[in-house]
């Protein structure tokens, strides 16, 4: 299973503390944070990774060269202009080759990837979504599912919402009829893309345990730094 990480992302939030480096190179534990996602796709015996850049793609090519030092084998697919999470999975359409693992850059889901894709290919899913729980969602959009597993649908961020809930852990197993379905030019898997295959019973929720990682926000940031440097 080859690995598509959308490292296309700004990092605006972050800027004050970090300057304008792109956010997948944002530093965790005195490393950038792409790093830790190639070695933890590296110990599940994923070995080819695709990095879907835009903003800041020379200096991951920089930093991370071919991934060898991961243990990965790692290709660019580098956008000449934003085409949003969407966007820049269709640009990297030629590298796709059978079912793909995809990963948002500003996240690190500790789940195997494997049990993920099983819960797709099973199911004949077009696509499994790993979703964690959180005691507060408020701050997050949140996923709602029946009782055979499928996504019923996304909820955005509600702020009068009490309770826990599941989420969305940015981490996803796709069939490669996935790509058929992109766009051409710019769009967004998460706004317009997923939505859509809830809707059509296309979408698994596969229910991880442990936490994830988002590193988007300064404040989570800190909590990713914490727990990286014990």
């Amino acid at each position: 299973m080859k690995a598509f990480v959308l490292a296309g992302g700004l990092g605006t939030r972050l800027r004050p503390r970090f300057g304008d480096r792109p956010k997948a190179l944002t530093p965790l534990a005195g490393r950038p944070f792409l790093a830790h996602q190639l070695e933890w796709l590296a110990r599940h015996g994923i070995r080819e990774v695709v990095a879907c850049a835009g903003y800041g793609a020379e200096a991951l090519r920089g930093e991370l060269a071919d991934g060898g030092s991961f243990g990965v084998r790692l290709d660019y697919s580098v956008e000449e202009q934003p085409l949003g999470t969407g966007g820049a999975l269709k640009h990297a359409e030629r590298f796709v080759a059978g079912p793909a693992l995809v990963v948002n850059g500003d996240t690190l889901a500790a789940c195997d990837p494997w049990a993920l894709e099983r819960e797709r290919w099973e199911h004949g899913a077009l696509g499994a979504v790993a979703l964690y729980e959180v005691a507060d969602a408020r701050a997050r959009g949140r996923v709602e599912g029946d009782a055979r597993g499928r996504i019923v649908r996304f909820v955005e961020k509600d702020p009068g919402y009490r309770g826990a809930a599941w989420v969305n852990g940015g981490l996803y197993a796709f069939a490669p009829a996935l790509w058929r379905r992109l766009p051409d030019g710019p769009s967004s898997l998460e706004r317009d893309v997923l939505p859509a295959l809830a809707a059509e019973g296309g979408l698994r929720g596969f229910r991880a345990a442990g936490e994830f990682f988002d590193i988007g926000t300064p404040e989570e940031w800190e909590r990713a730094e914490r727990a990286f440097s014990a």
